[in-house]
């Protein structure tokens, strides 16, 4: 087959939407397919950075249009110069990603003007749980009243990560399938060693550990809130932010500071070097995603697949990833939050086992090899 990916950002632009559609562009082409990737020239949204244009990405042809924003809080990325090569390229099947954004919409465009099948993987995010000010929430509304319905009709198959995606984007039943993302196990088999980043940081002590972008909607107020009541339990315990700022770095170093518990933090940025980054995950006691909302959550793969125990809290697609190996929380809840990491860092026998089932549940049901195997039955269901 021909497949065209669509994406509003892509490696080594970093996130969660970016890395799957780079592992199963990856996969499909092991498959003998030919697939290219549409997307945009930024490396982050927030701020606004731009990267230059590569042209393949580990083989994977990638063109990069020139993106640009409404600005401020209106913020909005739209990419004009993609719509005519979208609809020269000849391809057997359109596949687009995130709900909401430009390049999604061009796709459904294209679909109307020339009848190619489109699937559409919404990563989707409430527009409770975005990220941005007022403007860009405003901006969110309209989008929902007005852009949307056009992209739902013109797909052929939205395909959710979870049951719970599916309700809460009322999804027509004969259009909806449920993949969830994946990892690449063989980078955790066997886990990296932790030793590696514990001494590239003097890490000696209990290591907590959030990996992700440093954005509003990912809960780590909470973290630091907790800090405190975590400390008088296990004094000597660093917590470890790994991730490219989205704009709330500042914010929660003066709230550390206010707390009296700075010298406890520590902000990596992101981590290109690969070994260094799941050495990360294998150093930690405990993984966590305070999140205020996830439509999965591919860190906690990630964090299961080294072993890891986790603690999350109970939103989204999260409780279906996570099932029972770790533990979860109401959102925004300190109390709960504080008290599960306290229990977990105190009873080290139940970390192991729970770490244990999660490394076993991502390899039985979270590869990108199987992520590939259902995506390249859906593409032949709507060929067909």
């Amino acid at each position: 087959m021909n497949i065209l990916q669509l994406c509003i950002r892509f490696p080594p632009a970093p996130g969660g939407a970016e890395t799957h559609v780079y592992e199963i562009s990856k996969e499909l082409m092991k498959r003998k397919h030919n697939v290219s990737v549409f997307t945009s020239d930024l490396y982050t949204e927030t701020p606004f950075k731009r990267k230059k244009t590569w042209e393949q990405v580990d083989r994977i042809p990638v063109r990069r249009f020139r993106g640009y924003s409404l600005g401020g809080d209106a913020h909005y990325v739209f990419m004009p110069s993609m719509v005519f090569p979208t609809l020269k390229e000849n391809v057997d099947i359109l596949h687009t990603h995130s709900y909401g954004y430009f390049q999604t919409n061009v796709a459904a465009f294209a679909k109307k003007l020339k009848g190619i099948p489109l699937v559409f993987t919404p990563h989707f995010h409430p527009s409770w749980s975005s990220w941005g000010g007022r403007k860009r929430k405003i901006l969110r509304h309209f989008y929902d009243k007005m852009f949307s319905k056009p992209v739902f009709d013109a797909a052929d198959v939205i395909i959710c990560h979870s049951q719970h995606e599916i309700e809460l984007m009322n999804i027509e039943t004969d259009k909806a399938k449920i993949i969830p993302a994946g990892v690449n196990f063989s980078l955790f088999d066997p886990p990296v060693d932790g030793n590696i980043f514990r001494e590239k940081y003097n890490i000696n002590d209990e290591l907590v550990l959030f990996s992700g972008r440093l954005a509003t909607n990912k809960g780590l107020h909470v973290i630091v809130k907790a800090m405190p009541f975590v400390l008088k339990n296990f004094p000597k315990t660093t917590f470890v932010f790994v991730g490219e700022d989205h704009g709330v770095k500042a914010s929660l170093l003066n709230l550390a500071e206010k707390l009296g518990v700075k010298k406890n933090v520590l902000f990596t940025g992101h981590i290109r070097d690969e070994r260094m980054f799941l050495s990360a995950y294998s150093a930690c006691d405990v993984f966590v995603l305070p999140s205020e909302y996830e439509a999965f959550g591919i860190v906690l793969l990630e964090a299961m697949a080294s072993g890891k125990t986790c603690i999350a809290t109970r939103v989204g697609g999260i409780p279906e990833v996570l099932d029972d190996c770790g533990a979860l929380v109401d959102y925004n809840n300190v109390n709960q939050f504080g008290n599960a990491l306290v229990d977990l860092l105190g009873d080290e026998e139940r970390r192991k086992i729970m770490g244990k089932k999660g490394r076993e549940r991502v390899k039985k049901q979270f590869t990108w090899g199987k992520v590939a195997d259902r995506l390249e039955d859906v593409y032949n269901d709507v060929l067909s």
